[in-house]
């Protein structure tokens, strides 16, 4: 299905529960926030329900605080709009509030994402859900304000990683430039996500870096966040955003992985990323997961002994098999 499917479904309804993943981050917020707004454009009414709260560094958002973790009891919404989640699992506790006959549009661009809506609009090419939002305003002709272009801006910078990675297109610039006409600042958006963390989330940091290692070739870098460090430096999950980069930048490495224990059970989150050459989306598929080529991540049940070796034997066998991205 495309953008017009998708139109024409907004069209048809009147009221909506926005929606995105657990553990929502600047593409997830920023696409919810335009897309409420693009709504209200149309005279149409929508709640944004979230499992997760709005990470602190995105709290300027204009809008942000208007997601609600609990459904009000006096709103009910003719369809849902699925955004940035590829599996509808992802959305977590909200699948609770999500009727079984519910009208689900599914708007995305991973390419995991497994087509479960009534109406799909999915597109790996494009380099995320917030630029999709953007298309959705010009699709219904509807002038981008500047509370608007805020939250297209860090959704879209966000996720290309300040439009270093390979889903940056010549259209996302272009797009880019429209916003920043608009009256946005780059500098002050970029200091807010990036620039701004707290002495606990650093020494975070510094502790999960004394665990990094190498395969012998080099190849692969995988680093830990315990349970114990987040205790130890009482820093926030938020803080554990971005370590993984610092696997990824290192000479040679071509997959670089984060496990980080999560609550009491034994479940180890694993983050993958790579350079653009090894399809990582593939990897967390191995174990239930999903993403993008060189920006993936999955969950994985067991002692976090077990799982790093599993995940990098998985890792290894990719690197020396050349499960490149073509």
């Amino acid at each position: 299905m495309s953008i017009r499917t998708v139109k024409q479904a907004i069209k048809k309804f009147n009221k909506f529960l926005i929606t995105s993943h657990i553990n929502p981050e600047g593409d997830a917020i920023g696409s919810q926030v335009a897309m409420a707004r693009l709504l209200r454009k149309l005279s149409k009414e929508s709640v944004m329900l979230d499992e997760s709260p709005v990470p602190q560094v995105l709290k300027f958002l204009p809008g942000s605080e208007n997601i609600f973790k609990e459904m009000p009891h006096d709103f009910n919404y003719q369809a849902v709009i699925m955004l940035d989640c590829p599996d509808i699992t992802r959305a977590g506790r909200v699948n609770e509030y999500i009727k079984k006959d519910s009208v689900i549009i599914n708007i995305d661009h991973h390419i995991s994402n497994i087509n479960f809506g009534n109406f799909n609009w999915v597109d790996p090419d494009i380099s995320s859900a917030g630029e999709m939002v953007y298309d959705l305003f010009k699709a219904f002709k509807l002038k981008i304000d500047m509370e608007e272009a805020v939250s297209l801006y860090a959704a879209i910078m966000t996720d290309t990683g300040s439009f270093r990675y390979s889903n940056t297109s010549s259209k996302t610039h272009r797009i880019i430039a429209e916003i920043i006409d608009i009256g946005v600042k780059p500098y002050e958006i970029h200091t807010k996500i990036y620039e701004t963390s707290s002495i606990q989330d650093t020494n975070l940091l510094g502790e999960a870096l004394q665990t990094m290692k190498l395969t012998e070739d080099g190849k692969v870098a995988w680093l830990w966040v315990t349970k114990d460090m987040l205790k130890k430096t009482k820093a926030s999950l938020e803080g554990t955003e971005g370590i993984i980069n610092f696997a990824r930048s290192i000479d040679g490495v071509e997959i670089a992985i984060l496990f980080r224990e999560t609550g009491t059970d034994e479940r180890v989150k694993v983050s993958f990323r790579s350079k653009g050459k090894v399809d990582v989306n593939k990897l967390a598929g191995v174990f239930g997961g999903g993403g993008h080529p060189t920006a993936s991540g999955c969950s994985v049940f067991g002692k976090f002994e077990d799982v790093e070796k599993k995940v990098l034997e998985k890792a290894k066998e990719m690197v020396n098999n050349k499960s490149y991205i073509p």
